[in-house]
């Protein structure tokens, strides 16, 4: 960058200009996709051909989300209200990525949170162990941390003590690398398969692993019946004043009683949650290649509308106070599990989507200004 000139922003800018063509031709494909508001009076081809050419132009994406979003039915909802990927993600980068300057050089606070081992650790040493999975170890190098010990040992030796845990990758992202292991009698057993700990290891790579304590969840999210842990995706938003506020939040269900995780990624459905009172929205809406809206949940036949949130009031200060210990971090999503003791942080992301937040609320870009502004 030289006298303030972005480079970068220049150039994905050419980018999205450059494929301009080629998203106009993919414009018959995105306006076949099935309405999700199959009751209300759809609009021609010709009038939803028009949209996504105007979108195109406009904002040079062909938007993913133009059925998710409802805006290919008739007099429902404005584009204009919407916030457009590439004009979130310019403002994600903007408000996440800003340096700290000192005579030493310049850092910032994504580490804490991209790291799943950094974040864990850092949590509990501000807001507290009790909102965080315990920690059993860190693998690294065929090598086990415990921080409890403060020590390291083998693989063998931490495979010596039976357990169930959750394995994670500590830099993975969407639920990839993520699953329970059993230890018994000196062996591993995950995903339907028995190995022995050096077997494991080769299985496992080169990556770093966090071993964290399986939770229950609170009886209210296991009624659903998924065998994944439901979390609240809940976000944070941090104003020019300091003010931090929670912009949008939304349950993550899973629908598949042998999926571990509840990314609409894979397969899961997003409710959004009235964040003055914590009760479910009236849709669940899954990523468009799943299908569309459902008012109950597959599973247990529970209906999403009204469903009432156990500890809300909690998850809103815990997230808010959580975001402070981030000065500099302009919004975070937050992935909250329920306990029948509380809330507690499964995940947490810099990078989260604006897709979510916008088929479960509507279109947020007002929202989204006023909370940036506050």
């Amino acid at each position: 960058m030289a006298d303030g000139f972005n480079y970068a922003k220049m150039f994905r800018t050419w980018k999205r200009i450059a494929k301009t063509p080629k998203n106009i031709l993919k414009i018959p494909r995105n306006i076949s996709k099935p309405s999700y508001y199959p009751e209300m009076e759809r609009k021609s081809k010709g009038e939803m051909w028009w949209d996504n050419f105007k979108w195109i132009l406009k904002h040079r994406e062909l938007s993913p989300f133009y059925t998710s979003y409802g805006l290919d039915v008739k007099n429902f909802r404005d584009p204009e209200d919407f916030i457009p990927t590439p004009e979130f993600w310019e403002a994600i980068k903007e408000g996440n990525r800003k340096q700290i300057k000192t005579p030493y050089g310049s850092y910032n606070y994504l580490a804490l949170l991209r790291d799943k081992y950094v974040f864990s650790s850092f949590i509990t040493g501000t807001i507290g162990s009790r909102y965080i999975p315990k920690t059993i170890a860190m693998i690294d190098g065929g090598q086990a941390f415990r921080p409890d010990t403060g020590s390291w040992e083998s693989f063998a030796d931490f495979c010596a003590v039976d357990n169930r845990a959750v394995f994670k990758v500590v830099d993975g992202t969407f639920g990839d690398n993520v699953f329970i292991a059993e230890i018994r009698d000196g062996q591993v057993t995950a995903q339907g398969t028995s190995f022995t700990p050096e077997a494991f290891l080769q299985r496992l790579g080169a990556k770093r692993y966090i071993v964290q304590e399986l939770i229950v969840q609170h009886p209210a999210l296991q009624a659903f019946g998924a065998s994944c842990v439901n979390t609240i995706r809940t976000i944070t938003v941090r104003g020019k004043s300091g003010k931090i506020s929670v912009f949008a939040a939304f349950l993550r269900l899973g629908t598949d009683t042998e999926s571990f995780v509840d990314n609409r990624a894979k397969g899961g459905l997003a409710v959004g949650v009235d964040l003055d009172s914590g009760k479910l929205m009236k849709y669940g809406l899954p990523h468009a290649r799943f299908g569309t809206k459902l008012e109950v949940h597959p599973l247990s036949g529970i209906a999403f509308e009204g469903y009432q949130l156990p500890y809300w009031e909690q998850i809103v200060e815990l997230v808010c106070a959580a975001h402070r210990q981030f000065p500099a971090l302009q919004s975070i999503g937050w992935d909250v599990a329920i306990t029948a003791d509380g809330p507690l942080f499964l995940e947490v992301i810099d990078t989260w989507e604006i897709g979510g937040p916008q088929d479960t609320y509507g279109g947020l870009k007002k929202r989204w200004e006023a909370v940036r502004n506050a």
